[in-house]
């Protein structure tokens, strides 16, 4: 008998136990489950030096074509001509880091590859021929067999596509946390040439020549490249201004385009 009840008591302490780490382990659960579902602050901080660097450098490769737009089409409305007129236009030093050989040919996979690590993995495209920049007809040219583009220099045998001159003073700047997204803002001041005289304050201008910000060559007759961005800087206040968004898990490196906007333009404003 004394020995059941023995028997007994020991079950129950074992049980006892037992339940008592279970309950705390639901606990910890709980807890570490509401923990989660808490928002964590989004902290802002001013870009760096070298962030605003980073970023200006990786927006040249944006603006060789979607300053077309002047920073008034969504990234979303994008056509599928846009994005691949945007790779057939990329800076040749670019192209050539990427791999994008388009006289020996480049595949469907590659440029669906470079169109995420500049738009996101969500960007979609459909196949379509690039326009020359020339207006003359195709240039970058699919083949559904092979699932190859490659360049028509036969009927465009023509130099390389030239980006406008574009001059950037930093307005302002975020680089902020949010969960496990990193955002990077930039708004910058733009100044446009062709023959780095005369300038303008937006493409749209550029090309019809209005609104003429400076003749520098009027102004200050000689000068060298080098010397452009301070001899704008007394303009600067004269330009429009854009923002652009990225967002990456971890890098300006790894980062791409969220939004393009032409502050002028932004309705939300």
């Amino acid at each position: 008998m004394e020995k059941r009840k023995m028997t007994l008591m020991v079950f129950i302490s074992i049980f006892t136990f037992i339940l008592i780490v279970a309950i705390l382990t639901l606990i910890s659960i709980n807890l570490q489950k509401e923990e989660e579902n808490i928002p964590k602050e989004r902290q802002s901080y001013d870009l760096t030096e070298k962030e605003r660097e980073s970023l200006i450098t990786l927006i040249s490769n944006y603006d060789s074509y979607l300053i077309i737009y002047d920073g008034t089409k969504e990234i979303n409305d994008l056509t599928d001509l846009d994005k691949i007129n945007f790779i057939d236009r990329l800076p040749i030093e670019t192209k050539k880091e990427l791999g994008l050989d388009f006289n020996t040919g480049v595949s469907l996979d590659k440029i669906e590859n470079v169109l995420k690590k500049y738009f996101g993995n969500n960007i979609t495209f459909e196949p379509v021929n690039s326009t020359c920049y020339l207006e003359d007809g195709d240039y970058l040219i699919y083949d559904e067999e092979s699932k190859m583009y490659k360049a028509d220099n036969l009927n465009h045998a023509h130099s390389a596509y030239i980006s406008p001159s574009i001059i950037n003073f930093y307005v302002s700047g975020k680089r902020i946390v949010d969960d496990d997204r990193l955002v990077y803002t930039i708004t910058l001041k733009k100044a446009l040439s062709y023959d780095y005289s005369n300038y303008y304050r937006s493409y749209t201008d550029l090309v019809s020549s209005n609104n003429k910000i400076v003749n520098l060559y009027e102004e200050y007759k000689d000068y060298d490249k080098d010397d452009i961005p301070n001899l704008l800087e007394d303009y600067k206040n004269n330009l429009n201004s854009y923002t652009y968004v990225f967002e990456t898990k971890d890098s300006i490196n790894n980062s791409y385009l969220k939004e393009f906007v032409n502050d002028s333009n932004d309705k939300r404003l």
